[in-house]
């Protein structure tokens, strides 16, 4: 059986909502991330075999936004490319996917990935094509609808993060000190450079002129324990989730280019990490944020880990009430976990994000000359998915 190997990975900007991308598609963004790792993968375009990309928001966007991105990017038209959703796990999917065509044999080089452009979700109208007859009618956010909203239980994702945080006795106070120390963190790894080597800048058309954003947007360093104890509650009036210790909504995109050990070496290309083990695990809608938990113990048990073999650990922060009780539960300690800050200052393009953790794990596996690195997230509809990969 093949081995899949990640040889290039890259990122965009995670942009915030209604920033600088906010008229920029999704395919384009994608077209950004997955001409820059073909780049620097060193491959000849024409080893590329497929493209996947994970997408939530698609309404609006046109036919199968991966095939635009793939076109866009410049690649050959030959090039099929597939556009998957699954919910927040939709990137690491793609990667998963592309490491299963590999290792079957179906596959040789298989670009993988997620984009999210949320900024530009359309507003629908359900009833509009059998028509209105007589009296009001109402607007549906695809953002909400399509991404925010537990359709199980009729009510928006953040409420099961509130959940979470009564089932594992998380603190307002606990909450609102991850979240700062998100902010910290990401601000600290964006002056430090840290960031440099995973982000490729995108240049944006205006009337003013073309404008090139090399940063994060959602980044907040000046915020403050006392400002973020103000919030109010944003899903239930007993609830903690605020909107300062909620993760972002946010536009980008990210690609990894997955390829067989065997025709790495053949081709003298560099591998940067392998795919070594991953899998996915479901429970209960309303317990969405807590299965990261179980789906991690599960992989730790099939390839005969513990914890504490990861030098580094990710984990996707849709809200800081999710990642206290991953981080809390699991006994990570707090010098590996999300070292850079996550999805709670960076943001969190919904099919963007379960690669963009992967990447930015991977660079700092890199940075630090270590070895050993988990990636892990929740996905609506109480699933989770979780990664390992080493370098």
């Amino acid at each position: 059986m093949n081995k899949p190997v990640i040889v290039s990975l890259a990122r965009t900007p995670m942009g915030r909502m209604m920033g600088a991308f906010a008229n920029f598609s999704a395919a384009n963004l994608g077209a950004v991330a997955i001409k820059e790792v073909v780049k620097r993968s060193q491959l000849d375009v024409k080893d590329i075999d497929h493209v996947i990309m994970g997408q939530v928001i698609s309404a609006g966007c046109a036919q199968n936004t991966a095939r635009q991105a793939t076109i866009y990017a410049d690649l050959p038209v030959s090039i099929g490319a597939i556009t998957i959703n699954k919910v927040c796990g939709s990137g690491m999917a793609s990667v998963i996917w592309a490491a299963q065509m590999i290792k079957t044999g179906d596959m040789d080089v298989v670009i993988a990935g997620g984009i999210e452009n949320m900024s530009m979700a359309p507003y629908l109208l359900l009833k509009g094509r059998q028509g209105y007859r007589y009296g009001n009618s109402q607007l549906i956010d695809s953002m909400y609808h399509d991404g925010l909203y537990d359709i199980y239980h009729d009510m928006a994702m953040g409420n099961t993060g509130d959940i979470v945080s009564k089932r594992y006795d998380i603190s307002r106070e606990e909450m609102d000190e991850f979240a700062y120390q998100s902010h910290q963190r990401a601000h600290k790894a964006t002056k430090n450079g840290k960031f440099k080597d995973e982000i490729v800048p995108v240049k944006i058309k205006t009337r003013k002129g073309t404008t090139t954003v090399k940063e994060d947007e959602g980044i907040r360093p000046n915020t403050t324990l006392e400002a973020l104890a103000k919030l109010r509650p944003a899903f239930s009036k007993e609830g903690k989730v605020t909107a300062g210790n909620a993760s972002q909504i946010s536009d980008g995109a990210s690609a990894i280019v997955v390829m067989s050990e065997e025709l790495a070496k053949e081709k003298g290309i560099p591998i940067l990490a392998h795919i070594a083990a991953y899998g996915t695990n479901a429970t209960k809608p309303e317990w969405v944020m807590e299965a990261p938990i179980k789906g991690v113990k599960q992989l730790l048990k099939k390839t005969d880990h513990k914890i504490n073999d990861f030098d580094l650990i990710e984990h996707n922060e849709a809200f800081a009430s999710a990642s206290c009780a991953v981080r809390n539960e699991l006994k990570i300690s707090n010098e590996k976990f999300n070292v850079n800050g996550g999805a709670v200052a960076l943001g969190h393009p919904l099919g963007c994000s379960g690669s963009r953790i992967l990447v930015t794990l991977y660079h700092e596996l890199a940075k630090r000359n270590e070895h050993k690195g988990l990636a892990t997230i929740c996905l609506g509809g109480g699933e989770a998915m979780s990664m390992i990969i080493e370098r």
